[in-house]
């Protein structure tokens, strides 16, 4: 485990009480390393956040079943929908999630394309199998080797940003946390903090 180096909460870089974030139902990230957590998609559905509990379980199972059709009507690996398939299992560590075991920053990091593949071949045979439930494909496929809480988390947190980033701006308007566009985001907004070299996140 990397070691944690200079952390800075969410709290002390934006002058809020730790209180309110606790109050809203929210962690006190650190922003400068990765918080040890991870998002557990089985457990979404039982959030207190009414957005995950509704919307951010829908999202997820809509994707994932996108994903499970896509692979049934796929006839061999790389034609059209075992790439459709491929770009919806994006397992890459999204750097604004903050969450893992980096130690020394949180620029996210990529899988080896091995792994995503390995995932996919096994919830190709369960198909191959007669189940089409993404459920049971989902629990399954996730029983790979090399694949960790830290990748499930993060391919979920890829598919309920919308949520999380409308419960991030919710708290910053309420608090007068001031939102910035994140580039390349697709119009998504986020607090931004610059660090001691002069970089923006």
């Amino acid at each position: 485990m990397a070691r944690i180096a200079n952390p800075v909460l969410f709290s002390k870089q934006f002058a809020i009480d730790p209180k309110a974030l606790d109050g809203a139902g929210l962690i006190d990230p650190f922003l400068t390393v990765d918080t040890q957590l991870f998002i557990n998609p089985v457990l979404l559905e039982k959030s207190s956040k009414k957005v995950i509990a509704k919307d951010g379980i829908a999202a997820f199972c809509k994707h994932f079943s996108d994903f499970v059709r896509l692979l049934s009507i796929c006839k061999r690996e790389n034609d059209p929908a075992w790439k459709a398939a491929w770009k919806l299992l994006d397992l890459q560590e999204p750097p604004e999630n903050g969450l893992g075991y980096g130690g020394s920053g949180t620029s996210g990091s990529s899988r080896p394309d091995r792994i995503r593949a390995a995932m996919m071949r096994t919830a190709r045979a369960i198909i191959d199998l007669g189940t089409t439930d993404p459920e049971m494909i989902s629990l399954t496929g996730f029983f790979e080797e090399e694949v960790g809480p830290n990748i499930i988390s993060d391919f979920t947190t890829r598919v309920i940003t919308p949520q999380l980033v409308r419960i991030t701006i919710d708290f910053c308007k309420a608090h007068r946390v001031t939102v910035h566009k994140v580039p390349d985001g697709n119009g998504i907004e986020l607090p931004k903090y610059t660090t001691p070299n002069g970089k923006d996140k």
